[in-house]
């Protein structure tokens, strides 16, 4: 089956795609209008559905994908009944009873099947063409490796994919193979993995150097984080990132293995590959991930490039130009390319329609800006930002010199938790490291700040007691390439609930230094540390982070590390039950329990 959301009379819907028999276009249906519709049909005392009429929702039937994916196996098994059925009906039946349940495709605008994803997760490097010509590389640490990507980078089909101004850029794109996730779970065993997957779909991977630029211009030797920050920030630059047409069950699939893949550049083949060329497979990536977080439905997760990395735009691409991803089964993928006018000088304006789609659907609404600390809690996080080497001794302790930019990345929101939380210590988790970091709260659409306006931009400011787990770090397998060593650094605090954040308090952006910080767990130990040790502010991350790159009310950025944490080895595994603290002087204290 094709499942879509689409908008239609200006509101987001949901539906089954299907071609009508007669004319061969695809069609959308509504389940919800559908059933009511045919119903209607069956009370006709010349309907041969008089006595046995076609009813597959007992209640309501679900009016968006994350509704009907919520429903498990059950809403999957009536909508394959809708879907069989209609197939005969439309070929056979009254038709014209269902106009205004079901539209033309070409009569609609699709939206990407999740327009806004929970969970974004990109692999890299899972493909030969990262490691086949690479003398060097004896062997391979077999770990998803990827990141996380913002809701504001997502655009539909169909959808310009906009970039700023600039005289010229380099980058490209690549078709990706997407998973989304049917039924949740933790811990869920390889063999069991694919039970998991509601469908496939297609996202087109596009890169477009700004941010690296930044790092271009730097002294070498670049470290690994820089060069992930720069690399991965214009991935999650604000509508850079196509999904879709549709969700395809895997009943209509088959083997996701097997499937042909194209890139062209209006009109223009870029580059063939297959599906088959992955280092690492759903099952494993799924099992991997649910190890140390819970999946939920809607939760979508790319594989990575499985030919050319990165089809390069050769030269500046044209307002007009056209990118297309296709997969086999799975359909085709275009967005023409569009840029942002040259912006003038001294002069920041930023305009609805210069937003993202999931920040301008909040422009008018309660949920455009929070009104206060009091009113904001973890639950409206969308994403989450950390810092790296955001320290005095950063280039001492690891080699990572001071740089004018920020070494910044996104983490899943569900990584976060209010205070009091238990915390669930995953069976995989080795030692365990827990430090007290310095967290911000933004409390409105925030794109394009200037450092008085990200100043502005702040609800508050809360201590953060961070739990990190080495077991990432320990799997990896020497000699190992820098991504390989340093990304379980960055998995390490990933875990559901393992940044606990503590209240806000309204502070001045320069007002924060100077604070003594404390975390400590029950008969374990303490680490005291110090906020002016951290180089950046907040106001100065933002306004870097926003140039290209949109955040939501409620969204988090820790400071990073101080570079000195307490260390709970595993033989000294905490039994359940065990109560710590971290807490910043005159920011107050967040607690939290170890499970």
């Amino acid at each position: 089956m094709k499942l879509a959301t689409y908008i239609a009379a200006g509101e987001e819907r949901f539906g089954l795609v299907l071609p009508h028999p007669h004319t061969g276009e695809e069609w959308v249906f509504e389940p919800g209008l559908t059933q009511k519709r045919l119903a209607e049909y069956a009370k006709r005392g010349t309907s041969p559905y008089v006595a046995t009429r076609p009813v597959f929702w007992e209640d309501a039937a679900p009016t968006s994908m994350i509704g009907f994916l919520e429903t498990g196996p059950d809403g999957l098994s009536r909508m394959r009944r809708l879907h069989d059925f209609l197939l005969g009906f439309l070929d056979k039946a009254d038709t014209f009873i269902l106009l205004g349940a079901a539209h033309r495709i070409a009569d609609v605008k699709l939206r990407a099947p999740i327009p806004r994803p929970r969970l974004l997760l990109g692999l890299v490097q899972n493909s030969p063409t990262a490691w086949r010509h690479v003398l060097e590389r004896q062997h391979l640490n077999v770990f998803p490796q990827g990141h996380q990507r913002p809701q504001g980078a997502v655009i539909d089909p169909g959808e310009p994919l906009v970039l700023p101004h600039a005289a010229r850029i380099s980058g490209g794109w690549n078709p990706e193979l997407a998973a989304i996730i049917g039924t949740g779970g933790r811990d869920i065993p390889v063999a069991q993995a694919m039970s998991h997957v509601a469908g496939l779909t297609i996202v087109s991977d596009v890169t477009v150097d700004y941010f690296r630029t930044d790092m271009f211009v730097q002294a070498e030797p670049y470290d690994w984080f820089e060069d992930a920050m720069t690399s991965w920030g214009d991935k999650k630059s604000d509508r850079r990132f196509p999904i879709g047409p549709y969700l395809v069950t895997l009943d209509e699939v088959g083997n996701p293995y097997d499937l042909l893949t194209y890139t062209r550049q209006s009109g223009y083949l870029r580059d063939r590959s297959h599906t088959g060329a992955m280092s690492i497979g759903i099952e494993r990536t799924i099992s991997w991930l649910s190890s140390f977080r819970e999946l939920q439905p809607c939760d979508l997760i790319h594989m990575g490039t499985m030919g050319y990395d990165g089809s390069p735009f050769h030269e500046q691409p044209f307002d007009g130009d056209v990118i297309e991803s296709e997969i086999e089964k799975l359909g085709v993928l275009r967005n023409p390319v569009v840029h942002l006018p040259r912006p003038e000088p001294g002069k920041i304006t930023v305009l609805p329609g210069d937003l993202p789609n999931a920040a301008r659907e909040l422009v008018g609404t309660p949920g455009a800006s929070i009104a206060s600390p009091d009113a904001w809690s973890v639950s409206q996080a969308r994403h989450f930002w950390t810092l790296f080497g955001n320290y005095a001794a950063a280039e001492v302790n690891e080699g990572l010199v001071r740089r004018p930019y920020p070494r910044f990345l996104g983490a899943p929101a569900s990584a976060l938790a209010s205070g009091g939380h238990s915390v669930h210590i995953p069976a995989r988790a080795h030692t365990l490291t827990l430090g007290c970091e310095l967290a911000c709260v933004i409390d409105r659409i925030a794109s394009r700040l200037t450092p008085e306006e990200a100043e502005a931009a702040i609800l508050g400011f809360a201590p953060v007691a961070v739990i990190r787990d080495s077991s990432f770090k320990d799997a990896v397998i020497e000699p190992a390439s820098l991504q390989e060593r340093h990304l379980p650094s960055v998995y390490a605090r990933w875990a559901d609930g393992f940044n606990v954040v503590g209240g806000l308090v309204r502070l001045a952006d320069r007002d924060w230094r100077g604070r003594r910080c404390r975390v400590e767990v029950d008969g374990l130990g303490a680490v005291e540390t110090n906020t002016s040790d951290y180089l950046m502010a907040a106001a100065e991350v933002l306004a870097y982070i926003t140039r290209y790159i949109t955040l939501f009310p409620g969204d988090v950025l820790t400071l990073g590390p101080l570079g000195h944490e307490l260390v709970i080895p595993i033989e000294a595994r905490p039994a359940p039950g065990t109560a710590g603290y971290a807490e910043i002087e005159d920011l107050g204290r967040v607690s939290f329990t170890l499970g």
